[in-house]
């Protein structure tokens, strides 16, 4: 919905033209302002009578409009770019000034400003007063009167610059500066709104912390700094105990588990925090004043979907010799091993149902993505894995997967037309190259299908089949005492059998935390698995000794190929989009990350030197 131009308000969004000329009664615009048939506009406070009354009166006259050039999307977002903030960092000529109180190339710029003002430098600071403003800039804290005895006293021309290095090798130096960075980053020991369940502490949160103090401290490099937190998991080189600067990620808000909120706030703290750009506002329409569609929105939401979250140790050499470090390894085994068992249990179940699970993809209204909804599912057909599903299928239609030809070809039939054309694309399916088609579901497929159902069921049986072939291999396999093989001998039955349990199965359930897996289990597997990880964190809550652990994050092995949400809903998807950077910044066509989720990618365009927002905000920040 475009409010901002007269044909925006006579085309309306989804409910219908936002005003109808002449009749302000029958314009939703007036409905929403009167906060009528539950809309409320503006949201946080109604406009007053006499407000209400000019809009009512501007339609009623047929809502007038200045005679201004409407400029179409593609010419908005031309124009945008061309904001000083979005060219090249420059070089700029130092001015031509001429005094002994120049010191550096910034003093020249700053006395040349004061000249055509008519004004004088100020006078220089006493020691007692450059002392404390240097200690309070650098540490944060005031210097003790020894130290500001001494500096006053000190005889040495170069006193200030020894000041200087002493302070920056300060411990709180880090502290200081650090913690600017860490507010940036909204750094937390808690997650803002959880699940009852859930506990709401970051249990690990002070390992980012400290990562950040020491990286100040031992001066790394910006680049460096950024290029580890956004992907510090990809870097070959990184030091121990670097993985925890993936804290940047992983420790924002919880947002009751929905996922899209969590990605979005992922998305705001790269894009916001290190080029000041609020992408965040793409995620329902194009920016209306940054030049970001949605679709870039969206192709970073990609990036992040394509991670998951991993708990690690930071510690080279645990410990296990204090009883803190025994009973937690105890409790964390707990929880692995039953999370371990469950996914087992779950992706079995699935694997057996198989056939409901197909019947679902015809009923996808009936399975939500996200949130609330999903819980309180009266079905025991999990939507969780209903919609892997889904991902699953989509790509094997884009990879021309052999398995699945039948599947797309008969699914593509309209509604109540099967009948008409099953029979002429079971024919052409049916001289299909040898590697175009599975021999097996080929030989399924002879006889022509009188329905999709059929068509399911045929699938079902022929990978119900491939199950117990496996399941019989494996049997088998102990009873004689051998270590049975990993796939099955015909390449044909091991291609189905890997629909299966390959990897990246549709029936398998995430190995990620229970916060993100939830869904794929039932209400009772659930309950058990978050009293697990709850006795782990409420051990290490209560403890005074540390963790040596973080929650970092770590590419899938599939990345998720995005899909735009119409309006930023979920439930309603939009065109694919590949994984790629800012098109401000990379242009009309940028080059889609190759290379897994596309995180590494990412952090390199946010530092490349071409990038000129990275360096000025950082700049301005300081």
């Amino acid at each position: 919905l475009r409010l901002d131009t007269r044909a925006g308000l006579l085309k309306g969004g989804t409910s219908g033209a936002a005003i109808v000329e002449g009749k302000p009664n029958e314009s939703l615009l007036i409905t929403a302002v009167r906060r009528q048939e539950g809309y409320e506009m503006p949201p946080d406070k109604a406009l007053n009578v006499s407000e209400i009354r000019v809009l009512e009166h501007w339609i009623q006259i047929g809502a007038p409009w200045p005679k201004t050039q409407i400029l179409k999307p593609r010419e908005t977002a031309e124009r945008a770019k061309m904001h000083w903030a979005f060219q090249p960092v420059g070089q700029p000529k130092v001015p031509n000034t001429k005094d002994s109180w120049l010191r550096n190339p910034v003093d020249a710029f700053v006395l040349s400003k004061l000249q055509k003002e008519g004004l004088k430098v100020s006078p220089e600071a006493d020691r007692r007063t450059l002392i404390r403003r240097l200690s309070y800039t650098l540490t944060g804290l005031p210097p003790t009167p020894d130290e500001v005895a001494s500096f006053e006293n000190d005889p040495d021309p170069r006193a200030y610059e020894r000041l200087v290095d002493r302070l920056l090798d300060s411990p709180h130096y880090g502290e200081h500066w650090g913690r600017k960075w860490l507010d940036l980053a909204r750094y937390s020991d808690t997650k803002g709104y959880v699940y009852a369940r859930e506990e709401r502490f970051w249990v690990h949160a002070w390992a980012y912390r400290d990562w950040v103090v020491q990286a100040f401290n031992r001066d790394l490099s910006y680049n460096r700094f950024l290029l580890l937190q956004i992907a510090g998991d990809q870097i070959e080189d990184r030091k121990p105990g670097d993985l925890a600067a993936l804290g940047y990620l992983t420790l924002g808000r919880r947002f009751l588990g929905v996922t899209p909120d969590i990605i979005d706030d992922r998305i705001d703290v790269v894009c916001r925090g290190t080029m000041a750009l609020t992408v965040g506002c793409a995620r329902c329409h194009d920016h209306k004043y940054d030049p970001i569609p949605t679709a870039d929105y969206y192709s970073l939401y990609g990036v992040f979907d394509s991670s998951s979250e991993r708990l690690i140790s930071l510690d080279e050499q645990p410990s296990q010799t204090n009883d803190y470090s025994k009973e937690l390894e105890v409790r964390q085994r707990k929880l692995a091993d039953k999370l371990a068992t469950s996914r087992l249990e779950s992706a079995n179940r699935v694997r057996q149902r198989i056939g409901d699970y197909l019947k679902a993809q015809t009923e996808l209204e009936k399975y939500p993505t996200e949130g609330f909804d999903q819980i309180f599912q009266t079905t025991d057909i999990l939507p969780a894995f209903v919609w892997q599903w889904v991902d699953y299928l989509e790509a094997t239609e884009r990879n021309q997967n052999p398995i699945f030809r039948h599947w797309h070809a008969y699914r593509k039939i309209p509604t109540g037309e099967f009948s008409l054309h099953a029979g002429r694309i079971t024919r052409d399916l049916s001289q299909s190259e040898p590697d175009q088609v599975n021999p097996l579901v080929a030989s399924a497929f002879q006889e022509v299908p009188s329905s999709f159902d059929e068509v399911i069921k045929r699938y079902a049986k022929l990978f119900r089949e491939i199950d117990e072939q496996w399941q019989v291999e494996v049997a088998q396999a102990k009873k004689n005492g051998d270590q049975h093989s990993d796939k099955l001998k015909e390449p044909e039955a091991e291609a189905l059998r890997q629909v299966l349990y390959g990897a990246s199965a549709p029936c398998q359930v995430p190995d990620e935390p229970v916060v993100h897996t939830e869904d794929f289990f039932d209400s009772a597997t659930c309950t058990a698995l978050w009293k697990l990880q709850g006795d782990v964190d409420r051990w290490i809550i209560q403890s005074n000794v540390e963790a040596p652990y973080d929650l970092t994050l770590v590419d899938r092995p599939q990345p998720k190929e995005p899909r735009i949400f119409r309006r930023g809903d979920p439930t309603k998807l939009g065109p694919r989009v590949s994984r790629h950077f800012l098109t401000l910044l990379e242009g009309t066509h940028p080059e889609p990350f190759r290379k897994g989720s596309g995180r590494l990618e990412l952090a390199q365009a946010v530092i490349d030197p071409t990038n000129p927002l990275t360096a000025r905000v950082i700049v301005n920040r300081v």
